[in-house]
């Protein structure tokens, strides 16, 4: 049987002035907590993890007044859709929803938030939960960028391996951090950028040759690393300040190539060749239905959703198989943890931090309750 569930709750609402409130809003009462939809799970929240897209719509344009922020959470399963299979009634699991955007009475930032059950998965046993909600949104954007929009093999595939490399832009992202993990995990040569302070640690994640972003020659350099074929797979996780420009022309001379963006860009520079396709891929879509992000609307992509459950359930747990808490498995490293402290009532601080830009290579995340 699913617990008691509360009349009302507490949750972060984003403010007209652009900023984020603790507020108390209806629970038990709401038709979706009543009659919850197939395709979710209702989970009480343990833990949440902060990413770029959070402050962006707390603080900035992106977000909308009234709505509950927050996009990651992990937390104890507490009600299951009738279509849901690979999730129980008081599983340990994480995901992500959209925060922040639309919804008036979900987000990650609550006691409870309703997530589509296609982006979680049930958490090995030794995981913490605030290592979970480090994980949804940054992994689950890279593993929809290599498999679901490149066509690289998925770890334990057995097609036979590409023999390819791939540059990622930004190493020390957080999606960079999983990106580098996933993409050697498929058998790529993975060439990356990243500041210098951070070259050692990314190669024992997996990266083979390690850029200074902000040299001079970069472009030269990723180009020497690819050899005489070049390099036809790219993954910007920064896609601003002229990352992708850079990560175009580094593309094959030969070949052209594909590279994966995580925001809009220009039509001048999706123009900069011919040969080198830029696409933008959005961890949004995977929850499967229509949405505005950033002013741009993106389609119902079933497939995402669809492709996305499989990966949860046949992948993730091979992937985080021999998990120890504060290691990570012998497959995936996790980010080094920032654990803020005050719950709900300081999110807010963290939610600042990223926004001034005051973190590096680590993953801020809260103890909800």
């Amino acid at each position: 049987m699913s617990e008691s569930l509360p009349e009302t709750i507490k949750a972060v609402q984003i403010q007209p002035e652009k900023t984020v409130k603790v507020v108390d809003i209806p629970f038990a009462s709401q038709e979706l907590v009543k009659n919850l939809p197939s395709e979710d799970v209702l989970i009480r929240v343990r833990a949440a993890g902060l990413n770029p897209t959070d402050w962006k719509h707390a603080f900035d344009t992106w977000g909308n007044p009234w709505t509950i922020a927050g996009c990651d959470a992990a937390g104890d399963v507490v009600k299951v859709g009738s279509q849901v299979t690979h999730l129980n009634i008081g599983d340990r699991i994480a995901g992500f929803n959209f925060g922040g955007s639309w919804q008036k009475d979900n987000g990650a930032y609550a006691e409870y938030v309703r997530l589509n059950a296609a982006v979680c998965w049930k958490l090995p046993e030794s995981m913490t939960y605030e290592e979970a909600a480090s994980l949804p949104i940054p992994h689950l954007t890279a593993a929809q960028a290599l498999y679901m929009r490149l066509p690289i093999p998925k770890p334990f595939s057995p097609n036979v391996p590409l023999k390819e490399k791939i540059v990622i832009w930004g190493g020390s992202t957080a999606v960079g951090h999983h990106a580098i993990q996933l993409a050697a995990l498929s058998g790529l040569e993975v060439i990356v950028t990243a500041s210098p302070g951070a070259h050692e640690e990314l190669k024992t994640l997996g990266a083979t040759t390690c850029v200074d972003y902000r040299a001079p020659d970069a472009v030269s350099q990723i180009k020497a690393a690819a050899g005489p074929e070049g390099v036809i797979y790219g993954f910007d996780t920064v896609s601003e300040h002229g990352s992708t420009e850079h990560m175009i022309d580094a593309m094959s001379e030969k070949r052209g190539g594909t590279i994966m963006v995580l925001l809009p860009v220009a039509e001048e520079v999706i123009n900069r060749r011919r040969d080198v396709h830029v696409e933008m891929t959005l961890a949004y879509t995977l929850l499967g239905y229509a949405l505005t992000f950033a002013g741009i609307p993106f389609p119902e992509i079933s497939e995402d959703n669809r492709r996305c459950l499989l990966y949860v359930t046949e992948d993730m747990p091979r992937i985080l198989e021999g998990w120890k808490t504060g290691q990570g498995a012998p497959k995936l490293k996790p980010q080094r943890l920032r654990r803020m402290q005050g719950g709900l009532e300081r999110i807010y601080e963290g939610l600042k931090i990223m926004a001034d830009g005051n973190y590096a290579r680590e993953k801020l995340v809260y103890t909800i309750q």
